[in-house]
């Protein structure tokens, strides 16, 4: 029987991770769940009660996954690299849009930690997204990456989501081994931009707020930096999630 509440039971859900769920106004399934067939929405609740039972809630929320879902949906995008994905909720997500589009071998994903990285592989292979992601065990700063990504996709790389360390030395050797290895007018997106997750940088030097503002200062680049200023506290948010988003398109060389 389909399950027509699907994911407004998460307002009963006591768990900071289901913050979205309890806003006002937000009484109503989203669209990147709702979209779903009845199979791949059990598997998304699967995945957040195994989840809670560990413990180890972790996921990009539902404005970011799903700007970053229309974003490759509504434009054909053949293919997007992941940097960070921690326990697979993006994952399969993205797994879920890019099989809909028909696009096998189109998500490339990158985690440092082998743990998370074999729980996120087992939800993948039970959401039958085998022929649709690679799942890989690195640092994301890795300069040989690039070119195992295009061997896998058989394409120059479209999109690069970075949601990993935030560190701010860290990410802005990701954005130097990545932003170049870009097809021209591709997208470089990141979570955790504003003022407020800087402070998700166990270094103490900026995260990734600074690391993107030094680094645009000095490249021609084309970017939006959503709820950079948000800081502890803010006015009501249009893009509800205070972390924020960029969006940096490459340049035509």
């Amino acid at each position: 029987m389909k399950d027509m509440l699907r994911s407004l039971r998460f307002t009963q859900r006591e768990h900071p991770r289901y913050w979205w769920f309890q806003q006002p106004n937000h009484d109503y399934v989203p669209p990147i769940f709702a979209v779903l067939d009845d199979e791949e929405w059990d598997i998304i609740a699967q995945w957040y009660d195994e989840t809670d039972r560990r413990g180890s809630p972790g996921e990009i929320n539902i404005p970011g996954i799903s700007l970053i879902s229309a974003l490759i949906g509504g434009n054909g995008i053949q293919n997007i690299v992941q940097l960070g994905h921690y326990e697979g909720f993006s994952t399969l997500l993205l797994g879920f849009t890019m099989r809909r589009m028909g696009l096998r071998h189109s998500i490339f994903s990158v985690d440092i930690d082998p743990q998370v990285t074999e729980f996120t592989r087992s939800w993948v292979q039970h959401a039958g997204l085998d022929p649709y992601v690679q799942l890989v065990v690195d640092g994301s700063d890795a300069a040989h990456l690039p070119q195992l990504a295009r061997d896998y996709f058989r394409a120059d790389i479209a999109t690069v989501f970075i949601d990993s360390s935030h560190q701010y030395q860290h990410t802005l050797r990701e954005l130097e081994t990545w932003y170049p290895e870009l097809q021209p007018l591709g997208f470089l997106l990141m979570h955790d931009v504003s003022a407020c997750a800087a402070n998700f940088d166990a270094t103490g030097e900026g995260g990734v707020l600074r690391a993107l503002r030094e680094w645009t200062t000095t490249r021609p680049v084309s970017y939006l930096l959503i709820n950079e200023q948000v800081d502890v506290s803010h006015p009501p948010l249009a893009y509800v999630d205070a972390c924020g988003l960029a969006i940096i398109q490459k340049g035509m060389n």
